[in-house]
């Protein structure tokens, strides 16, 4: 404790997206099967709490429970995410006490706490005494937005008093980060009735606090007795900004800033909803190295250590009600908001919230809940947030256009709702609550969307869906390491929703998953641009809100053909923030020697900020130089002058052969297809080059019906009938064709290997549709099988990661290295992976350095694996819960050679699919690449 009693043996966990885990019926919960925890504990009241209040807090409960001290009702509470606490002080007794816990799975509350998440049982936060002196400061309410064109503070603090007596005191100061007080007050208390005071006071030019220069201050209260001992201090870190809502927009100290947000479950690999404060530090050093600036707290209030952190180092807080009954909207009545019996608990969970996190200077928008329908309830909610707390704006996404809210917000906008949004000025901004739903291989056209937030001042960027997968760490039955989703954790009755809880930017463990780079690209805060006619000067824009670039360097390099020609660094200038700047990189682009010419410039750190340490990269670009030598061409391979011409035969099982001086390949007659090649007597493939035209399919494939949709594409290439097998000698050349068709989708694909001298395998593929409607392809390339002993593949185009069509901004352009295995990424659920977009040439060698090279006759699609490709198959979770981490390494790599790869989409994974400007239709496609033998290094 704390933690989950199903997480420790007890009963099972059940993940739910939409649906209740029990039969719709509220206020009524089951009685057949709600399992209850009990928990005793002993315990002694130090002998200096003597003559004061002790407090027993619950930090977090779910769903429900009473509580007894010996042997005495305490009290009963609800609501899993903020705190209960209970005067006990009647019930103590001198040394030993006994607290006894009675919670409840289900309650009436968990109508309200149907969040897309794991449901859990037990004490799940913190548990603990505190001893408070009967005169105390007993809440504190803290305003200090800026003032006189947001130069000054308005430092504005009401003080509650308890227990207040003649000639007690209060002190209130306020220091500065270093430490310097800049504001000290008294206020001496008269008799017992002097329960409130309040200090208004203008503090000239204060520092702001803002996600991207988090100053704080610190408020102190300080209570004394009659004699001037000090009873209780109290420390609260602040920071003076403002946030206002003008023309349509939301403003922080005066600027219509970009939210660059995810939405955040609290979560552990292990502990579930338990989680420490390691962890939190870990999500901000994370989120703040892949330029995050804000965060909501879907779909409840968090830790209160959470708040403070994200005020000392700089995240913007939607700070959002833990409200969400969205299990009613398949029930006869599909929201509890105009059910008037229900509005004391709406009250109650919008009203503790506000009073709880008013002060945290990170919190600058509160949400009303989730996926609640919509209804008078949320109105009232609405109204008494702007009571209780006038200086932040107040959101819910669940009215849309109509509903009480300062903010449009809505759930997974499309881009054309967002144009709609901006075709004519708002009464309000539009930040998305969720977008991106990063499920699985996902967060395609990021870019796209932010090419149009960032065009657009009312457009106000969004929260991605989500942060961390929800899922956890285990084995499967043959010792893999896998991640557990719905269903992988027990069963008590109800169905789990299988994967749909794992839509992590990182994993369970923090560690980031491909897409976080993309979005790290997307988000980052310096843009790098060629300046037109010009030999070297770039353009530099400073995307921050706030800050200058002053602290940042930039590093360049200059490559030729993915090699150093030059490089150098430079101090960035100060640009201020919204502003650019140009500066002249020092080299001469004017070179002979033939080959591509990639300037890549990179943004650093110059010294240690919080969270990124010295040399960090925030930002990159890179761009092909506008001249280039002459004779740079992909795929120009050597001479073969004095190498005789290859020859064909014919085997005694009637296979085509051809040699050359140093190689071999045989041709099956029957099918037409490369069954060998070997250079040097070296066997290079199991299985030669065959169309391909389907791949893994991601989460998002099966969502939005791929299978159902293109399905025809999945085993096209093993149905092919082989009509015509020709081979002849041309020029020093022999060429091998063969014409297929393809009757289910009335089509005809031609290939052809011409195979030179020095051993070169010329491949194209030549795909020809006729008449009949056809689906989108997956994947339109090739494959093939080498032995597994070449495992060491290097190539030039966009790396390290995988990229795809719709999600490469984050990869750029280089050589890199790695082997296969290296190159797979093991998604919570098996799917496609490790794709590399915009390859000149791959090679693949054994430890000897044989093996082979790839080389495109234009920019190829490439990824390589230690399995097949029927190991990233989708299998229904119904049939199999199949999961990244058990797939294992064969004798083999098979290699993909495309020449298109469709995107992964990510727009939502319920039905968006691939924006059609990353998908390959099904019309005339032709391609090339050459095959060449690497020898010994």
């Amino acid at each position: 404790m704390p933690g989950s009693w199903e997480l420790q043996g007890f009963d099972a966990p059940i993940y739910t997206d939409v649906s209740y885990p029990f039969p719709v019926n509220p206020p009524f919960v089951p009685t057949n099967y709600n399992p209850v925890g009990a928990y005793v504990h002993n315990f002694s009241v130090p002998d200096e709490w003597q003559g004061m209040d002790v407090f027993l807090d619950f930090e977090g409960v779910e769903s429900a429970f009473y509580c007894w001290v010996n042997g005495q009702m305490v009290g009963y509470s609800e609501d899993s995410r903020l705190p209960a606490r209970f005067n006990i002080t009647p019930y103590l007794r001198q040394g030993q006490n006994r607290l006894a816990v009675k919670v409840f799975r289900y309650s009436d509350g968990s109508y309200l706490e149907d969040q897309d998440y794991w449901k859990f049982s037990g004490i799940e936060r913190s548990v603990f005494l505190q001893a408070r002196p009967h005169f105390r400061m007993n809440d504190f309410s803290l305003q200090a937005p800026l003032v006189n064109h947001y130069q000054d503070g308005k430092f504005s603090l009401d003080v509650f008093l308890k227990g207040a007596r003649a000639k007690g005191s209060v002190e209130v100061k306020v220091l500065d980060n270093h430490g310097n007080v800049i504001l000290r007050h008294t206020h001496r208390t008269k008799n017992a009735s002097d329960t409130l005071f309040t200090i208004r006071q203008i503090i000239p030019a204060v520092k702001p606090w803002s996600a991207e220069i988090p100053t704080t201050y610190q408020l102190v209260i300080n209570t004394f007795d009659r004699k001037g001992v000090v009873l209780e201090s109290i420390v609260h870190h602040f920071g003076f900004r403002s946030v206002e809502m003008s023309n349509g927009m939301l403003l922080v100290n005066g600027r219509a800033i970009k939210f660059k947000g995810v939405n955040r479950h609290e979560h552990d690999a292990h502990h579930g909803r338990t989680i420490t404060i390691e962890d939190m530090l870990r999500d901000i050093q994370l989120m703040k190295q892949a330029n995050i600036n804000a965060v909501r707290t879907s779909h409840y209030p968090n830790r209160p250590e959470w708040y403070d952190l994200c005020t000392k180092y700089g995240l913007y807080l939607v700070g959002e009600a833990n409200l969400e009954s969205h299990g009613m909207e398949n029930s006869p009545h599909p929201t509890l908001a105009d059910n008037p019996d229900w509005a004391e608990a709406f009250r109650q969970r919008m009203e503790r919230m506000v009073l709880r996190d008013r002060n945290e200077t990170s919190v600058i928008v509160w949400s009303l809940g989730n996926e609640s329908g919509y209804g008078p309830l949320f109105e009232q909610n609405y109204y008494l947030a702007k009571q209780l707390d006038p200086t932040r704006p107040v959101q819910y996404e669940g009215g849309g256009y109509e509903g009480k809210s300062d903010i449009y917000c809505p759930m997974y906008g499309r881009i054309w709702a967002l144009r709609r949004h901006v075709n004519q000025r708002d009464p309000r901004p539009l930040i998305l609550c969720e977008y991106a739903h990063a499920m699985g291989n996902s967060v395609g056209n990021l870019k796209d969307y932010w090419n149009l937030i960032e065009k657009y001042d009312q457009l106000q960027g969004g929260f991605i869906w989500d942060w961390v997968d929800q899922v956890f760490a285990r084995q499967d039955s043959t010792g893999h390491d896998i991640w557990a989703y719905g269903g992988d954790m027990g069963y008590v009755g109800v169905e789990n929703d299988s994967n749909f809880c794992a839509n992590g930017l990182v994993d369970a463990y923090r560690v980031p998953h491909p897409h976080y780079w993309e979005v790290k690209r997307v988000y980052q805060n310096i843009e790098f641009s060629p300046v037109p006619f010009t030999n070297n000067q770039i353009r530099i824009t400073n995307k921050f809100d706030f800050k200058t670039l002053e602290g940042y360097g930039l590093r360049w390099d200059l490559k030729r053909d993915g090699k150093i020609v030059t490089q150098g660094v430079l101090d960035l200038p100060a640009i201020r923030a919204h502003d650019a700047g140009v500066v002249t990189v020092p080299f001469d682009h004017e070179y002979t020697v033939p080959g591509e010419y990639l300037l890549t410039l990179r943004a650093v750190t110059l010294h240690e900020m919080p969270f990124l340490p010295t040399g960090f990269e925030i930002a990159n670009g890179q761009w092909k130089l506008p001249k280039v030598a002459p004779g740079a061409q992909l795929g120009q391979g050597p001479e073969h002058s004095g190498r005789r011409c290859p020859e064909l035969k014919t085997s005694r099982n009637n296979e085509l052969v051809v040699t050359g001086d140093d190689f071999r390949a045989v041709f099956s007659r029957q099918s037409g297809d490369l069954t060998a090649l070997e250079y040097q007597g070296k066997g290079m493939c199991k299985r030669g080059p065959r169309p391909n035209f389907w791949r893994g399919l991601t989460d998002n494939d099966v969502a939005n019906g791929t299978q159902e949709r293109c399905g025809i594409w999945q085993h096209a290439a093993d149905s092919m009938q082989l009509v015509r097998f020709e081979s002849e000698r041309r020029d020093s050349q022999v060429v091998v064709r063969a014409i297929y068709d393809m009757p289910r989708h009335a089509s005809q694909l031609e290939l052809s290997y011409a195979f030179s001298p020095d051993g070169a395998l010329h491949v194209d593929m030549h795909f020809m549709p006729g008449s009949k409607a056809l689906p989108e392809i997956p994947r339109l390339g090739m494959s093939m099988v080498l032995p597994e002993e070449f495992e060491n593949m290097t190539w030039y185009g966009r790396g390290p990661h995988e990229s795809y069509a719709d999600r490469k901004e984050s990869a750029l352009v280089d050589i890199y290295s790695q082997t296969v295995w290296q190159q797979y990424h093991p998604y919570v659920r098996a799917q496609e992976t490790a794709n590399k977009t915009d390859v000149r040439w791959v090679e693949l060698r054994n430890t000897a350095g044989e093996g082979i090279r790839v080389e495109g006759q234009e920019l190829l699609n490439v990824s390589a694996w230690n399995f097949p490709q029927s190991d990233l198959e989708y299998v229904p979770a119904k049939k199999a819960r199949r999961h990244g981490g058990s797939v294992t390494r064969k004798d083999m790599v098979w290699l993909n050679i495309d020449h298109r790869h469709m995107g992964v989409g990510g727009d939502n994974t319920w039905g968006a699919q691939v924006h059609p400007e990353y998908t390959i239709t099904p019309q005339e496609w032709q391609y090339s690449y050459i095959i060449r033998p690497l020898k010994k290094l």
